[in-house]
């Protein structure tokens, strides 16, 4: 059964007041303790310290009694440790829960960059490719046409021109087979 706030309040005063009623009662010990302690004559010294000593025990061992009462009546009653422990946990948790969202969206943020610089650099990279080999194919093209020339022009240098020599070999059969006939008709004639 929890207790209303009015009587936490009556249970603690009371405590309280029993706590001071105590350390009067304790005073009031020492105080007589103190004045046999005064009355002795040998030792007088160790029967205050003595006495004083318990005083503060029982103050002490007093205190905790009250400290433990007051203590167990809120716990128990009320639940505060727990009520406040739940609330730090759920405020924990919230804020929590809110920056893993902020680092899940930035990161995801952050990768959809990377992946389109990505993608970018390679299409940059494919087109110098390609650029590249275009240009090497131009070369390629203009080299192997100068080469043809050159080969063309060193032959027609080196070689005999084909049509030259189709028209030289038919002028030379042509006067090796009129020379031919002169000789045959020479001989028969």
């Amino acid at each position: 059964m929890a207790l209303s706030d009015q009587e936490v309040l009556a249970s603690i005063t009371a405590a309280v007041a029993a706590a001071n009623a105590a350390a009067t009662n304790a005073n009031t010990a020492a105080a007589s303790a103190n004045a046999a302690a005064n009355q002795s004559s040998a030792g007088a010294a160790g029967g205050v310290a003595g006495a004083r000593t318990q005083s503060n025990a029982e103050q002490a061992s007093l205190n905790d009694a009250i400290l433990k009462t007051v203590t167990q009546n809120v716990d128990s009653d009320i639940g505060v440790t727990e009520a406040w422990s739940s609330n730090v946990k759920r405020t924990y948790d919230i804020h929590q829960s809110y920056d893993h969202e902020v680092m899940v969206r930035n990161r995801t943020h952050f990768d959809n960059l990377v992946s389109e610089q990505l993608t970018h650099l390679a299409d940059v990279h494919q087109l110098a490719l390609q650029s590249l080999a275009n240009n090497q194919n131009q070369s390629n093209t203009a080299n192997n046409q100068m080469i043809t020339l050159a080969h063309v022009a060193t032959d027609r240098i080196w070689n005999i021109n084909e049509t030259d020599l189709a028209a030289k070999s038919a002028a030379i059969i042509t006067d090796m087979v009129l020379a031919e006939m002169a000789k045959r008709s020479a001989v028969k004639a």
